[in-house]
């Protein structure tokens, strides 16, 4: 009776270590299945459209001829910075789980993967090579792809807040040249206010051949080197008002460029310039940098400083 007792707790024991070695490899191969899932494999090369879309606005970028584009909400295309593309691009290619969150669609609103979420579709021409989902909570992101109904967490996520805004692709260069080369610069105002200053044999001079301050020329034309602004106005140039000022800067064997001041329909102050012609700006620093008076390249004058 002993002996029976002793093979049945022995069997059991056996069964019972057999039923741990099942569970410890199928749980230790669904994790290593988990961590080693690849959700995104892109070829950025080949990538012509992303569209990123959220409960506050839809980002389309289109590239064409290796230049990328973003929709503004008019519909008008206009340019887009490369470098803030191609870093998302980067980052996206680069999200992989750290481990299963979830796996029924009814978890999907407690990851913000479900219509709350940030939907992101990147085309290859007419290829759909990526569909997924995006949710964040802290500085975790919540994965999943359109067609899959489970939801994989990445940790150190770096959040899509700036790169799901339009403005945030905008070429948003305001200036950019090289000032060695400028001949001359023109203002243009309304009134007798208008001026111009005019390189010759290495000095700064007035049209009427008295010396401007060299100082103050060097600080303006430091201004006129690059220039970035992110204050774009609502503005795609088909409402545009009358010509406040103007400002035309002419270089030895190349194109003018032009800094115009215009008021909009609200009566605003918006600005543009040649070096990014579809971007109009809102931001009042700019009149106050580039439109200065006479008195701004005469000695110790303190307004362009």
């Amino acid at each position: 009776m002993i002996n029976k007792i002793s093979n049945v707790k022995l069997i059991l024991g056996l069964v019972l270590l057999g039923l741990v070695y099942l569970a410890t490899t199928y749980f230790d191969n669904t994790k290593s299945e988990e961590l080693d899932k690849q959700l995104v494999s892109i070829d950025t090369s080949k990538v012509t459209s992303i569209t990123i879309v959220t409960s506050e606005e839809t980002v389309k970028l289109e590239r064409e001829n290796q230049k990328w584009s973003v929709r503004l909400n008019t519909g008008q295309m206009t340019p887009a910075a490369s470098s803030k593309v191609n870093s998302f691009l980067s980052q996206i290619n680069g999200l992989q789980p750290d481990r299963l969150a979830a796996k029924e669609q009814s978890k999907w609103v407690d990851y913000q993967v479900d219509s709350t979420g940030t939907e992101l579709q990147i085309h290859e021409g007419d290829l759909l090579t990526l569909h997924m989902v995006i949710g964040q909570s802290g500085s975790t992101g919540y994965l999943r792809l359109a067609d899959e109904s489970e939801v994989y967490a990445s940790d150190n996520f770096g959040g899509l807040n700036n790169s799901a805004r339009i403005n945030h692709y905008r070429d948003n260069t305001f200036v950019k040249m090289e000032t060695d080369s400028i001949q001359s610069l023109a203002f243009k105002y309304n009134g007798d206010s208008s001026f111009q200053i005019i390189r010759e044999s290495g000095n700064w001079q007035f049209e009427d051949g008295s010396l401007a301050d060299s100082i103050q020329v060097a600080n303006y034309l430091q201004k006129l080197e690059l220039k970035y602004n992110d204050n774009f106005a609502n503005q795609d140039g088909s409402s545009l008002g009358h010509t406040l000022a103007e400002i035309v800067i002419n270089y030895k064997n190349q194109p003018e460029l032009v800094i115009k001041a215009y008021t909009d329909a609200a009566d605003s102050v918006v600005y543009q310039s040649t070096a990014n012609p579809s971007a109009f700006f809102n931001d009042k620093v700019l009149g106050e940098d580039y439109f200065v008076g006479k008195a701004a390249f005469t000695a110790a004058n303190p307004e362009i400083e």
